[in-house]
């Protein structure tokens, strides 16, 4: 079974410098206002791939309709990562879908033969978001929301 994929909801982009990109955005491209915090506290009890916590700091502009997520990392982890491996850049896509959480992360595995790319839990165990690897394949980490 294949999945159905919407219009195009959220975009994660990884930067630097999350106070020169929002300033670029909102001076130069006219894309604001945007709220800047630490996802990290939220982060600091979930369980994430291997470990517990997620070492971020995130701007988040809500368009019509659509939001982007800017994502620079504070310290070690897959953001840091992506960053050292591939620099600053379009990181995941989330895309309107009837399709579950499950169904989504099985038919990613199916095709690409991997696991997610993140994998967040919270605490008890139970699924809160994931990043479906299908890089290779399309280009995309496809976020997954439970």
């Amino acid at each position: 079974m294949s999945l159905k994929m919407g219009k195009i909801l959220h975009l994660g982009i990884v930067v630097e410098d999350l106070e020169k990109a929002v300033k670029i955005y909102e001076n130069e491209l006219g894309i604001g206002p945007w709220v800047i915090e630490s996802a990290s506290p939220f982060f600091d009890d979930k369980l994430v791939n291997d470990g517990v916590g997620l070492n971020i700091r995130t701007a988040m502009f809500k368009g019509d309709g659509y939001e982007i997520e800017l994502c620079a990392p504070t310290g070690h982890g897959v953001f840091q990562d992506w960053i050292n491996e591939k620099g600053p850049g379009l990181h995941h896509v989330k895309f309107e879908s009837e399709a579950s959480y499950e169904e989504i992360i099985e038919t990613a595995e199916r095709v690409s033969g991997r696991k997610p790319y993140l994998d967040v839990r919270w605490p008890d165990g139970k699924p809160l978001v994931a990043y479906a690897d299908l890089l290779k394949e399309t280009g995309l980490l496809l976020e997954i929301g439970k």
